[in-house]
């Protein structure tokens, strides 16, 4: 229910402000390796990028993709301080919409049929597919679902 749901939400975004929230991802990325960040919402704030960058810079061995609509905060990123292990997709914002110009990985959503991302094909799962977490991958381009 739509109630619950909501006080669930503040309680994770409360959950970042905890000192204990990047030692705790850490400890939940032992032996993890591929993670994605934000199966649905996004990040919250220049702090909350900054726990995230913090926590990828302390999980070496663990391949990090983060999906974004947020431009106006990687507008204030230089993408060469952004950890090896760590991919920033800025999404696109409409489909059919055209990649962004203004980061270097982005992701764009399609409704027909020339998509790059193999998941709908493979009942929803990335299986062997790594291409959101590839920086030679500059855009990855999702079906419409």
């Amino acid at each position: 229910n739509f109630k619950y749901t909501k006080i669930a939400m503040a309680r994770r975004l409360e959950a970042l402000k905890d000192s204990r929230w990047v030692r705790a991802m850490v400890v939940l990325m032992k032996d993890r390796k591929y993670f994605r960040w934000h199966d649905s919402g996004d990040i919250q704030s220049s702090w909350h990028l900054k726990r995230i960058l913090e926590v990828c810079k302390q999980t070496p061995s663990t391949k990090h993709w983060l999906p974004t609509r947020e431009a106006q905060l990687l507008a204030l990123m230089d993408p060469d301080i952004i950890p090896p292990n760590l991919i920033i997709r800025l999404s696109a914002t409409k489909v059919n919409g055209a990649a962004s110009r203004t980061w270097p990985w982005t992701s764009t959503v399609t409704d027909g049929k020339d998509k790059t991302c193999p998941a709908p094909d493979q009942g929803g799962k990335c299986k062997s597919c790594r291409q959101c977490w590839d920086r030679s991958v500059i855009n990855v381009q999702y079906a419409k679902h």
